[in-house]
């Protein structure tokens, strides 16, 4: 099976972290979490570090010092994450020749800007876990040797910047350029799931009840 779906957090954390309430449909949150750890998990932790990581659970051989990271920072920034990029498609549902907003028989749905208000509110709670985890690896740097020196031909190297967005961004490492003036081109930078292992029971899952004993 391929790495890319190995999830690194399991439904019943995801659901006892946040909100989302349990009658919500694993298939309708794994692609959330999959997309966390691509796009936020792998930019914070490096290529070769998340790869790592992935590799170790598809094994069954995870470190003590990587059970770790992952029970106590990483699990908790994706169930936030997760939720932020899940929320929209909890709201409308994607049809073969529409786009439909399913309404409750019990209660009202709530609006766009209400939604727009709950997303950003996920989302600074994931990045407040998020700065959370950077603390911790760099007070732990001689632990984590995958993050402090990450092979480039990985992939992406750990981005080390503030979380926190603020609504406009730029590419930091062009304009800072004497900060950063070997990149690109130089030699571096300075500086539980139901029905089985994983999400409808046919991905690994970190922290899933069926999960071997680490």
């Amino acid at each position: 099976m391929a790495a890319y779906n190995v999830l690194m957090v399991s439904e019943e954390k995801l659901k006892s972290y946040t909100s989302i309430h349990q009658s919500v449909s694993p298939d309708d949150l794994q692609p959330y979490v999959l997309q966390s750890q691509d796009l936020y998990l792998q930019n914070y932790l490096g290529a070769t570090f998340y790869q790592q990581l992935q590799d170790q659970i598809l094994a069954s051989s995870v470190t003590v010092d990587n059970r770790y990271l992952l029970d106590n920072y990483i699990g908790t920034l994706l169930c936030n994450y997760a939720m932020y990029h899940a929320l929209p498609f909890l709201k409308f549902k994607i049809f073969n020749k529409s786009i439909l907003a399913p309404n409750s028989e019990t209660a009202p749905g709530i609006s766009m800007d209400e939604l727009k208000f709950l997303q950003n509110e996920v989302r600074s709670v994931a990045e407040s876990y998020t700065k959370l985890m950077q603390v911790f690896l760099w007070n732990n740097q001689n632990l984590y040797p995958a993050w402090t020196s990450p092979n480039p031909l990985d992939g992406v190297t750990p981005d080390r910047k503030t979380p926190y967005y603020g609504g406009l961004q730029t590419n930091s490492k062009w304009f800072n350029y004497k900060k950063y003036r070997a990149y690109p081109y130089g030699s571096g930078e300075r500086g539980p799931w139901t029905g089985g292992s994983g999400f409808g029971g046919d991905q690994p899952c970190w922290g899933c009840n069926d999960a071997p004993a680490w």
